[in-house]
């Protein structure tokens, strides 16, 4: 019965009546994951730019910004998205900063061809209006996910460093609902706020709208690096899995993947930075390579050489496997230009456990 219903829910969000182009790539996708071999490419977030209306306390942006360094161009986008569908993607996602505020927004969007595949903006949710709304649906775009760190307006707004961001954030996302667009949550959880009321109203939001609630573990990134008091525990991990197995409504990324549940890092999902840097994973600021130096289809065949990233861990890497964080994410800490070369971090081979 939950194998059903996260089908369902995932049709939901997947099938768009308006997008008869998407359908048959969608199946194929489907069906990929069931064959041998290395797993398709499914999905790709591109961070726009940096600059954002918030100050958030778990922000990396400021981590990986850079003046002066030469910014992907529309046609940049136009081409890496034809080399990420060659290698089966069907969604892309566009965040920041906040990518709402971000004037080449609709030219970017239409460079990843809207129609024929699933578009996603990822947004605080403090700028959406109705009139943003319905210009949004005829850009193409599909799904906003919105941040939500609270059900309580006042933890909300603290951490968002904004005060009245959460009246403006929940309006926007009903809103977005009412206009007929798609919504995900998306909230970060750490050892302090889990179990606590601004969680579990978060939980019963999403149940009472009908939509996802991606549940982010906490990382040792941006300015959290020193922040141990954040890290789950097992039995943290533990409370997780039973609040995804009781709810069609809640999720973790390592429950997002076509294949095999796990660490998508690579294997079904890449983030790309505004200056063309690859990364695995948004939070692990190691690059394989640049879309300006190679295609797409290189570089992540050079992150897929090691098993850290070729198969599905268990744990996410950036936020609950020790040894990971311990002896290659540690590495990234202090360092005043990030992302750090792929070679300085791994052996050239690409793989050393």
């Amino acid at each position: 019965m939950r194998r059903l219903s996260t089908f369902i829910m995932n049709l939901k969000y997947a099938f768009r009546p308006n997008k008869p182009l998407l359908f048959p790539r969608l199946v194929w996708a489907v069906c990929r994951s069931f064959l041998p071999g290395p797993p398709a490419l499914r999905y790709v977030d591109f961070a726009i730019d940096f600059a954002c209306n918030l100050n958030c306390q778990h922000c990396f942006a400021s981590s990986l910004k850079q003046n002066g360094r030469r910014k992907m161009a529309v046609e940049d986008y136009k081409r890496v998205a034809r080399e990420c569908m060659d290698l089966g993607v069907v969604n892309f996602s566009f965040q920041g900063g906040e990518p709402l505020m971000i004037p080449d927004l609709k030219a970017i969007i239409a460079a990843c061809k809207p129609q024929r595949n699933i578009i996603s903006v990822s947004t605080n949710g403090t700028l959406i209006t109705a009139d943003r709304v319905r210009e949004l649906k005829r850009w193409g775009v599909d799904i906003l996910t919105i941040s939500l760190d609270s059900s309580i307006s006042e933890e909300h707004d603290l951490f968002r460093g904004k005060a009245g961001a959460y009246e403006k954030t929940l309006s926007g996302i009903k809103t977005a609902l009412s206009n007929g667009l798609g919504v995900t949550l998306a909230t970060v959880v750490t050892h302090q706020n889990l179990r606590e009321e601004g969680i579990s109203g978060l939980l019963r939001l999403a149940a009472e709208l009908k939509v996802i609630l991606y549940i982010i573990l906490p990382v040792p990134a941006g300015r959290w690096i020193d922040n141990d008091q954040m890290r789950l525990t097992q039995e943290d991990l533990n409370y997780i899995d039973s609040l995804t197995e009781n709810s069609p409504y809640i999720r973790t990324d390592l429950q997002a993947n076509l294949g095999g549940y796990g660490c998508g890092a690579a294997k079904e999902i890449l983030y790309m930075t505004p200056y063309g840097d690859v990364l695995t994973c948004p939070f692990l600021h190691i690059s394989p390579g640049n879309i300006f130096d190679e295609t797409v289809g290189v570089v992540r065949q050079r992150a897929l050489r090691s098993s850290w990233f070729s198969e599905y861990h268990p744990e996410c890497l950036a936020s609950t496997d020790k040894e990971f964080i311990d002896n290659y994410l540690s590495k990234t800490f202090g360092q005043e230009q990030l992302p750090l070369d792929w070679d300085t971090v791994f052996p050239t081979e690409g793989d050393d456990r």
